[in-house]
């Protein structure tokens, strides 16, 4: 390095020519340099006052933090390279190939790092818009629990199981989300099969009879209660009982084991899947085959004697 320093010292200064073009050039520009000294100064200050405005606007807004710091860094270098070549074509520097070179560089690494740069903007597009936010219970494709975290290339999400998932979050921005936090209320959609033989009059009573000593039922008065489907087994009655999204996992067990409870004590049968098999008595078929057999033994022995 002294070496290098040594080098480039002796070769300004002891080339008189250098020396007089840097001097020539330094105070023909002395001006637009402190121009663009200003213009830094109070560019830097301008920045920070956007960031900072962007910030309360977030803040307002009830962004994430993750978010409001990533866009805050994301504004400050995007205005600050600005800034910086605003200042050097002040001083005489062209910015053009800066601006090329840039724009290469930036051509580059976005090709080399699409599907990364695909879930960081995902990513920002969650944590502005929210769709889902951690704790939040959603469901997408065949995965279904809590929001863990939601972090710039992926969201974790924690199963019933237990099971740590980490989805990308270009997926979670691709394909359909059902956030099941956001409604204080939720409705189970219960569906109970019955037997043709039993009485569904019957059956409607007695599912609005434990409806209604269900307290955390909101919607008993008004429920939507009734035969949905004849089936090939059995006849479909089907109940919408809104509760809070809190109690929906409770209350849904719970009813659920009143109804078996309640259709066994009224002798109520819930069917499963039958198949009805017909069985051919083939032993008969064969003993009438031998008996039609002998009886034309006779006939045919009577044609040869003749």
């Amino acid at each position: 390095m002294n070496e290098f320093i040594a080098s480039a010292s002796e070769l300004i200064f002891n080339d008189a020519h250098m020396l007089l073009k840097l001097r020539d050039w330094f105070f023909s520009q002395a001006g637009s340099i402190l121009l663009a000294l200003i213009i830094f100064w109070i560019g830097r200050r301008i920045i920070g006052w956007i960031k900072n405005v962007a910030i309360r606007i977030m803040t307002k807004a009830q962004y994430d933090s993750a978010a409001m710091s990533f866009v805050a860094q994301i504004i400050n270098y995007v205005l600050l390279a600005g800034l910086v070549l605003i200042c050097l074509n002040q001083i005489g520097v062209p910015t053009t190939s800066f601006v090329a070179a840039f724009g290469a560089f930036g051509l580059g690494i976005g090709l080399a790092l699409q599907n990364n740069l695909a879930n960081l903007a995902s990513g920002l597009l969650i944590l502005i818009f929210k769709p889902f936010k951690a704790g939040h219970y959603i469901s997408t494709g065949a995965i279904e629990g809590n929001v863990h975290a939601i972090q710039f290339m992926n969201t974790i999400v924690i199963t019933k199981d237990q099971k740590r998932v980490y989805i990308p979050n270009s997926q979670l921005t691709s394909q359909p989300v059902t956030n099941f936090s956001y409604m204080k209320e939720r409705a189970i959609p219960f569906v109970f099969d019955i037997g043709y033989n039993n009485d569904h009059h019957q059956a409607i009573a007695i599912l609005k009879d434990i409806f209604d000593k269900e307290p955390r039922v909101l919607n008993v008065k008004n429920m939507e209660i009734g035969i949905t489907e004849f089936g090939d087994n059995s006849v479909r009655i089907a109940a919408f009982a809104r509760v809070k999204t809190s109690e929906y996992i409770d209350v849904r067990y719970t009813i659920m084991s009143k109804v078996k409870d309640a259709f066994d004590a009224h002798g109520i049968d819930i069917p499963y899947p039958q198949r009805v098999v017909y069985v051919h008595n083939e032993t008969r078929m064969d003993t009438d085959a031998n008996v039609g057999a002998h009886e034309c033994k006779p006939t045919s022995t009577d044609s040869t004697t003749k």
